[in-house]
């Protein structure tokens, strides 16, 4: 199972977008405000379910335009956000997607479901939007000639759901029949999805949690140059976090355990050496005293959080041969941009990815990513490296063969474009 096909209308620069994926990766290249992004965030919000989330500023910007046609509230239409999502669906991911079944004469291999951003009520939203209109109205200031000099907020219906969106909007889940639309992903006329109701069974948005995860991988990556690192993502922080969630921990390995207790030990006794003369000139002082605890000095270094904590363990960079690389090493910041760019994003690929198999109950059958102009900072030969090899990094391997990765790459990169064959 895959997504075949998203539809977007009314979101940001996003009038009416239908974008076809592919079953692996798909690449999106344009210029800058061309859209690219808002495709990723739009599938964010929308599966997310994160409904509070959204702004007015979310509405194409023509939603706006002649809203109330003479002035006349009664017959304004609200604006509305849609996002058709596709499933192309084998027989046997049927069980997952049975409750987006348009009836029981499917014979295709396509399901669909609309998630639309709408108001709860039109008409009670409408109501209040005149209450508070006229409010505003009556409380107007004037000047003596009789004119206007402010009027309250709201003169308009935007004005109105910049205060009373979350109020005032939800998210509605319908399923979608593709017998009532085209090659394009494009309804017939007159077309009604029928609205999913929780009493049927699973909600629209635990459908949506049941059948798709969407993961973020973004352009800034706070990587940079800076010696002093105050601005800087240092990698062997992700890496720590990496370790705090995926990787094999500490509690079962006793020789470790043993190695660095006996390290804590002897940092104890040069802790309590170094500083014997300190706390004795205090006992001249009268403390502790009777009834004062005694000051001890002790290490902090606990042997089951050694790497799990951003300050336990460092990342360096080895300048010597396979038969010794402890000799001259260097910490992570002396490593060049790209290079940095390139670990950052395979770590936190693997993060994300190893996320999503862990999800024990209800695991999503499929795991969109996208990942934001990879190419920064990269030298030519490792943008098609990494273009080339990034699903390879991906890889299922387990025997579930029920589950999908996509991915889909923002570039304006050239040379991933030829990477992948898409001109010559």
């Amino acid at each position: 199972m895959h997504i075949k096909a998203l539809r977007i209308q009314n979101f940001r620069r996003l009038k009416d977008v239908t974008i076809e994926l592919d079953r692996d990766l798909s690449i999106f290249v344009g210029a800058n405000n061309s859209g690219k992004t808002s495709t990723g965030h739009a599938l964010q919000l929308f599966t997310a379910a994160s409904k509070d989330k959204f702004t007015v500023h979310d509405f194409n910007i023509d939603s706006w335009n002649n809203i109330e046609v003479g002035g006349n509230i009664r017959e304004a239409t609200p604006p509305t956000i849609s996002l058709d999502i596709w499933l192309q669906v084998n027989e046997e991911n049927l069980h997952r997607i049975i409750e987006l079944l348009p009836s029981l004469q499917w014979e295709g291999n396509y399901v669909g479901i609309r998630i639309k951003f709408s108001p709860i009520d039109i008409r009670s939203l409408l109501v209040r939007y005149q209450e508070a209109k006229a409010e505003a109205r009556s409380n107007a200031l004037t000047n003596e000639a009789g004119e206007i000099t402010f009027q309250p907020q709201p003169k308009n219906l935007k004005e109105f759901l910049e205060q009373n969106l979350k109020k005032e909007y939800e998210l509605k889940y319908y399923v979608l029949d593709h017998s009532k639309f085209n090659e394009e992903f494009n309804e017939t006329e007159d077309y009604e999805p029928e609205l999913i109701s929780r009493e049927k069974g699973k909600s629209g948005k635990e459908l949506i949690n049941s059948l798709i995860k969407v993961d973020f991988l973004h352009a800034q990556r706070h990587l940079s140059d800076n010696s002093e690192g105050n601005r800087s993502e240092e990698l062997s922080k992700r890496l720590s976090r990496f370790y705090e969630r995926n990787l094999e921990k500490l509690e079962d390995d006793y020789e470790t355990i043993e190695a660095l207790s006996t390290s804590e030990s002897k940092l104890n006794d040069h802790l309590a050496k170094v500083f014997e003369p300190t706390l004795d000139s205090l006992s001249h002082l009268g403390y502790p005293g009777l009834s004062n605890p005694n000051l001890v000095i002790k290490s902090s270094l606990n042997p089951t959080t050694i790497l799990s904590n951003n300050d336990g363990a460092k990342v360096y960079y080895s300048l010597d041969t396979e038969d010794d690389r402890c000799s001259h090493i260097l910490p992570d910041r002396y490593n060049g941009l790209g290079y940095k760019n390139l670990i950052y994003m395979v770590i936190e690929l693997l993060d994300i990815h190893t996320q999503w198999l862990d999800i024990e109950e209800s695991r999503p059958a499929l795991h969109l990513i996208f990942i934001e102009e990879p190419e920064a900072h990269l030298h030519v030969q490792l943008q098609q490296a990494f273009i080339r090899k990034v699903m390879d990094l991906l890889a299922l391997d387990h025997s579930d063969t029920h589950l999908q990765t996509q991915l889909v790459v923002t570039t304006h990169s050239t040379h991933i474009l030829y990477e992948k064959g898409l001109f010559q």
